[in-house]
């Protein structure tokens, strides 16, 4: 048998779902037979997890930065230097012995050339800890050939190819250096 305020319950339930109120916005007391008008209550949008992890990937756990050293249709040097911005060690694992890729871009955004497509690397497991703080550098040389044919609208994407070990954030971002 159920109580009084069980009752009122399974009905309001019942009910609830096909009543259809006037007012939207509005929250209807049903439980009392004076149908006095409530306040809706403020409900607090919370990020899913999803949006959490997008967000944090979007920055990284590093801080990278490109520097082109344009010799004006000779070959260019590029220096990819990342930063470990965390108050601790990172401890990383790489695939191979490619520690970072540089990718160039066209105006259209189509991908041109790959530093990684004139180079082989060790195909090992590595695994290597950054220190809090520490900054480090990761050297590209771009032919002539390529070099020359960069123009308005171009661009350079770093790929940095480890992978945070302890940690669902990436461990660096993409980098961009437009031209």
């Amino acid at each position: 048998m159920l109580s009084k305020t069980a009752l009122a319950m399974v009905i309001l339930a019942v009910t609830g779902c096909s009543q259809s109120n006037s007012n939207v916005g509005e929250v209807t007391d049903m439980t009392k037979n004076n149908n006095v008008k409530a306040s809706p209550a403020v409900v607090t949008p919370v990020k899913s997890d999803a949006e959490t992890r997008a967000k944090l990937a979007q920055k990284g756990l590093f801080e990278g930065k490109l520097i082109v050293e344009d010799n004006f249709g000779s070959a260019m040097n590029v220096t990819l230097q990342y930063r470990n911005t965390q108050s601790y060690g990172v401890p990383l694992m790489f695939n191979s012995g490619m520690t970072a890729d540089l990718w160039l871009f066209d105006s259209a955004g189509r991908k041109v050339w790959a530093w990684s497509n004139e180079m082989m690397f060790t195909q090992a497991l590595r695994e290597t800890v950054m220190p809090a703080g520490k900054t480090q550098n990761v050297k590209f040389r771009i032919g002539a050939d390529v070099a020359k044919e960069i123009g308005k609208g171009f661009y350079f994407k770093a790929i940095f190819s480890g992978r945070a070990t302890e940690s669902q954030t990436p461990a660096m971002a993409p980098v961009i250096y437009k031209f």
